[in-house]
C-alpha cells in the first residue's frame, strides 16, 4: 500500500470508530425512549468521554496539523472547505460540552431530560455525518495534490494515533462500551450511519 493508502484508510477507520459510537448512543436513547431499556448512565457517558478524548482531543487536531496543513502548501483551491472544516472542528467542542450538560440533567431527572439530550445527539450525529462526506470529498482531492513524502508525513502522524476503544491498547475504562457496541447496534445500522 502507498502512502496515502495508509493515511486514507486510518482517517476513514477514526471516522467509522467516531460514527459507530455516535450510533450506539443513539440505538441505546431510542431504546430508552421506547421503554425496551433502562438508562445505563455510565455507558451514555463512556460515550461522551470517547467522543470527548479521541476525535476533539487526537483525530482533529491531527487533521489540522498534517493533512490540512499540507494542502494548504500545495494549492490555495480547498482553503474555504478546510476553514469551514476547522470551524466545525472547533464548535465540535462546545457541542460535546453541551452534551454533557443535557446528560447531567437528564441524569437529575430534569423534565424531558431524555428527549432533550437525544435530540441533541442526533443533532449532532447528523452533523458529523455531514462533516464526514466533506472530509471524504477532500481526501479525494488531497490525492490530486499532495506529494508522497506529503503523505508519508501524515501518515506516520496518523500512525501514531491510537484509538482508545477500538486500538490495539485498548483502556480499561471503555470495555463496558466495547461489549455493548459489539452487540448493538445490529451491522446494518452500523453502515447506515458509517458508509458513505
Amino acid at each position: 500500500m502507498s502512502a496515502s493508502d495508509v493515511a486514507i484508510a486510518t482517517i476513514k477507520m477514526e471516522h467509522r470508530s467516531l460514527g459507530t459510537v455516535l450510533q450506539t448512543l443513539r440505538e441505546l436513547l431510542t431504546s430508552v425512549a421506547a421503554g425496551q431499556a433502562a438508562a445505563d448512565f455510565g455507558l451514555l457517558s463512556a460515550a461522551l468521554y470517547y467522543m470527548n478524548d479521541f476525535p476533539e482531543r487526537c483525530h482533529h487536531p491531527k487533521e489540522e496539523e498534517y493533512l490540512f496543513k499540507c494542502l494548504r502548501m500545495r494549492t490555495a483551491e480547498l482553503d474555504p472547505v478546510l476553514e469551514r472544516l476547522q470551524a466545525e472542528h472547533a464548535r465540535s467542542a462546545g457541542v460535546l460540552g453541551e452534551l454533557n450538560r443535557k446528560l447531567v440533567l437528564y441524569q437529575a431527572g430534569a423534565p424531558d431530560g431524555l428527549r432533550h439530550f437525544q435530540e441533541s445527539v442526533d443533532n449532532h450525529a447528523a452533523d458529523m455525518l455531514a462533516h464526514f462526506i466533506v472530509e471524504d470529498d477532500v481526501l479525494r482531492r488531497a490525492n490530486e495534490v499532495l506529494t508522497e513524502p506529503d503523505w508519508v508525513h501524515i501518515a506516520e502522524a496518523f500512525a501514531a494515533n491510537d484509538d482508545p476503544l477500538f486500538g490495539s491498547n485498548h483502556r480499561t475504562e471503555f470495555t463496558h462500551l466495547y461489549r455493548r457496541i459489539m452487540v448493538l447496534p445490529p451491522q446494518k445500522v452500523r453502515r447506515r450511519f458509517t458508509d458513505h
